[in-house]
């Protein structure tokens, strides 16, 4: 088992990086972990990069202007096995930072669900329970934009990549007794690719909690002021909230107030949203104003709200149990209700031209489908 005294090497320069890249650039399989901040910012702000190859362990430090091209191709060299634990926000710094996505790429947290360990098992629990060691997590909120880091946060942040390869050579020997290693990678793979998906901009209004409470003209007021938000958000580098907070979108959304004083009267609106934003929110209103009823959106109806719902789900829910079973696969790895309404909704709401901006559903997708494939024909 690999000890926390291993020696790790902490690069603040790029003489130390590119030495570094030249010891990992041939080893068959990296444990990563990133440590970032999303304090008020739409984009994770990236402050440290642990890599491990089972022998060499560096703490990459981005925040000294390294050259970081030759790291970011290591982790799109499909030759070099990629193990992440729960890395979907990793990903997005990857997105972000790197212009990239690692592939192939190994979740050591849907390998254990997949195991039976449990739905969403959290880094010290998989490290509990394979390895029977406690890890203090008493660093996992501190500022890692802090400069310099203690000599704590950098024991800290080795010890997620020194204990995340013996789990994985544990897990993987288990997924590959199961002959069931492709189901990783190619679940893997799917979350890479959700992370890479951007909802286009005329369907962004629907993500927005309570819009189906609108009206069709409410809702071609909150559709403009869901493009707005997201650009604006983009060009600021600032959380969506921090724009205009949603509960705010339904009631401006509802009320359409046409002045700056009627939409300071608005319940819950802040004044510091106005005095930022206040005008731009206007025009958004404005907009929506000038469209013709017709091009409004449709009100939206939720899943619920069909006759037929509650009895479709539990049909559909009975036949993946049943399939789960036969595979010996957790049903919780299999389906969640989450991926049960989107494939309810996929099959309702959308038609073929809708769907093709839209994400095919997981249950139609990658190896769930391999499973699922003309056992539930009335949903394909």
């Amino acid at each position: 088992m690999h000890s926390l005294c291993l020696e790790n090497e902490y690069i603040k320069t790029q003489e130390q990086l590119d030495a570094y890249i030249q010891l990992i650039k041939e080893s068959p399989i990296l444990a990563i972990d990133t440590e970032f901040m999303r304090r008020r910012t739409l984009y994770p702000e990236l402050a440290l990069i642990q890599v491990f190859d089972g022998k060499h362990l560096a703490l990459i430090d981005p925040c000294c202007e390294l050259d970081l091209t030759q790291f970011w191709n290591i982790l799109k060299d499909t030759s070099i096995l990629k193990v992440l634990h729960s890395p979907s926000e990793d990903l997005e710094v990857f997105m972000k930072h790197g212009d990239c996505i690692p592939a192939p790429l190994f979740d050591t947290q849907f390998a254990m669900t997949l195991l039976g360990f449990g739905n969403s098992v959290g880094f010290a629990m998989m490290v509990n329970k394979l390895l029977c060691q406690e890890i203090d997590k008493s660093e996992s909120r501190t500022n890692w934009l802090q400069r310099p880091l203690t000599q704590k946060q950098l024991d800290y942040a080795a010890g997620d990549v020194i204990f995340l390869l013996p789990c994985f050579e544990i897990v993987k020997k288990l997924i590959d007794e199961k002959e069931w290693l492709d189901i990783v990678l190619s679940e893997s793979a799917l979350m890479a690719k959700k992370r890479q998906y951007q909802i286009p901009d005329e369907n962004l209004y629907l993500e927005i909690k309570n819009a189906w409470q609108l009206n069709s003209s409410d809702l071609g007021v909150l559709k403009k002021l869901a493009i707005w938000r997201r650009e604006k958000a983009k060009m600021k580098n600032l959380a969506l909230g921090f724009i205009l907070k949603e509960h705010n979108m339904i009631e401006i959304a509802k009320y359409k107030p046409n002045s700056l004083t009627a939409l300071r009267k608005l319940p819950g609106i802040e004044a510091m949203e106005v005095n930022k934003s206040g005008k731009e929110i206007l025009a958004c209103i404005s907009d929506a104003g000038s469209l013709l009823p017709e091009q409004n959106p449709e009100k939206i109806i939720r899943l619920v709200d069909f006759p037929s719902y509650k009895n479709e789900v539990k049909l559909l829910k009975q036949k993946i149990d049943g399939i789960a079973k036969l595979n010996d696969i957790p049903i919780e790895a299999l389906s969640s209700k989450k991926q049960i309404n989107q494939l309810i909704s996929w099959s309702w709401k959308y038609e073929k031209d809708q769907k093709k901006n839209k994400l095919i559903p997981d249950l139609l997708s990658c190896w769930r489908y391999k499973l699922l494939k003309g056992k539930i024909k009335e949903w394909e």
